[in-house]
């Protein structure tokens, strides 16, 4: 049984997770129950507990289960056909961030991430208290996954309710961010620059890479027979690719870099992608052999993922557009599917296994299959980074620094994965470079949650699936603070 899945069932009746509210000196288990943190941190056992419920927390609806990855956030990107006035999520679609169903949405997302925040930095707080009770290498690796769960969670507040296209707003640097908090207790967490969060998000990630050096899917030849024998007898140190392991920091670096913009960050932003790539930790499928229609999420190719308790309820209602009073119900026109995989070309789009595989055609169009609970062989897994973003990563710097060639190579590395049978042409400028590589973003990420933060970094005024006389800015990229915050914090956005 996955260790995940063993310590759900040991927490069904303990909620782990604190409320932001509650006494720093007490852990909230149960609304009758309660024990003092201190007792739940006497034990390596506990910190244990403790991590995974920081992952368990990630895999609420209004998170990674959805919210943050395959629905609100790609219903932003305007992936998906518009959806009826009936549809939970529309006006949400339609960027009206202020209505009625909207506001309890948004305002979860960072409730219920700050909430997780809290619980990582209670655990941080014993872990050096009590660092003794621990196993050396069970201690690196459990604050290594903490730290970077840490960042992973800061940084994706940033992108949802921070600014965007950063290269090009240098003033950005000097307004105040999201408040990044590092310590567990009342006091609010004063608002810092943008320029001094972002420093606190790459120390948590440098960090992390440090202790990770002890992960077992770190490479150290080191290491003698049996290293791990003691602290994994029972597998809580298996399956890395659904944990913050070495290689998710490293990718989370790579994304971090390349979100700040600059010559400099994008070049740090590409050896910390080609380090990830050339490492053993994922490799892309060949979509002449491997069977992508029982695995479409490519679970080769993941990076960092959460095993969610009973995905199928939560994914499939919305993964079915056969129903017409599914007004929830989300899937790709085929004029936008068509256009997206270059269909019309039958190297390239009939050949993608993108389009041909992982999208469903049903009566209202087509339905991205990847995270339909059906006949998945890696069921109840939601991937949050995975190896081809990497091999993107790495062609941008190429393309922006008089390389085209290289990046050509990398995009077509992934094309051929995907089946494609027509490479970019060689002599491609590395403008259609370039343009091959947003082409690239569309097709790749569908259903992951990528898009819409693709489109803010680069700071497209105009998107596909949008009116011409849309224009887009901060009014639609800067999603607002709870009012709250606003309210009660003092907060500035």
């Amino acid at each position: 049984m996955n260790m995940l899945r063993k310590v759900t069932k040991t927490l069904a009746g303990l909620c782990l997770l604190l409320t932001v509210s509650s006494c720093d000196n007490w852990l909230e288990v149960t609304p009758k129950t309660q024990i003092r943190a201190g007792d739940q941190f006497k034990t390596e056992a506990g910190f244990r507990d403790a991590l995974m419920g920081a992952y368990i927390g990630m895999t609420a609806p209004e998170l990674y289960a959805r919210d943050m990855t395959w629905n609100m956030v790609d219903l932003l990107s305007q992936q998906y056909a518009p959806l009826p006035s009936l549809a939970g999520y529309a006006e949400l679609q339609q960027y009206r961030y202020k209505a009625t169903r909207v506001v309890p949405k948004l305002d979860a997302v960072w409730n219920k991430t700050y909430n997780i925040i809290a619980n990582i930095n209670n655990a941080l707080h014993y872990l050096e208290v009590n660092k003794e009770l621990l196993n050396p290498i069970s201690h690196d690796i459990i604050k290594g996954e903490l730290l970077g769960l840490r960042a992973f969670l800061h940084f994706d507040l940033m992108r949802l309710y921070g600014y965007g296209d950063l290269a090009n707003r240098p003033e950005v640097g000097a307004k105040p961010a999201i408040p990044y908090v590092t310590e567990f207790d009342k006091e609010i967490t004063p608002q810092l620059t943008y320029a001094q969060t972002f420093e606190l998000l790459a120390q948590d990630i440098r960090t992390a890479l440090e202790l990770l050096q002890a992960d077992p899917i770190y490479p150290n030849a080191g290491r003698p027979p049996g290293y791990y024998a003691e602290i994994n007898r029972d597998g809580f140190f298996d399956h890395r690719e659904q944990r913050m392991n070495y290689y998710a920091v490293k990718a989370l670096q790579a994304r971090m870099l390349l979100w700040q913009g600059g010559a400099d960050r994008l070049e740090a932003a590409k050896l910390a992608a080609e380090e990830v790539i050339n490492s053993n930790a994922a490799a892309l499928i060949s979509a002449e052999s491997y069977p992508a229609s029982s695995d479409p999420i490519l679970y080769p190719e993941v990076l960092f993922s959460l095993n969610v308790y009973a995905l199928a309820d939560v994914v499939n209602r919305y993964l079915d557009a056969d129903k017409p009073t599914n007004y929830d119900a989300l899937f790709l026109t085929s004029t936008a599917a068509n256009e997206i995989y270059e269909t019309s070309n039958v190297n390239v789009g009939v050949a993608d296994i993108r389009f041909n595989t992982l999208l469903d055609q049903q009566t209202s169009g087509y339905v991205p299959v990847k995270l339909l609970q059906n006949k998945n062989t890696y069921l109840n897994n939601v991937p949050l980074m995975k190896l081809p973003e990497m091999y993107y990563i790495a062609a941008e710097y190429y393309a922006n620094n008089g390389q085209p060639g290289t990046a050509i190579q990398y995009l077509n590395s992934v094309r051929k994965s995907r089946g494609i049978l027509e490479g970019i042409p060689e002599a491609a400028d590395a403008e259609a470079v370039k343009a091959e590589l947003f082409k690239e973003y569309r097709k790749e990420f569908v259903s992951e949650g990528q898009l819409f933060f693709y489109y803010k970094r680069k700071g497209l005024t105009k998107l596909p699936g949008l009116s011409e006389e849309t224009v887009v800015g901060d009014n639609i990229y800067l999603i607002p603070y709870p009012d709250s915050e606003i309210e009660f914090g003092n907060r500035v956005q």
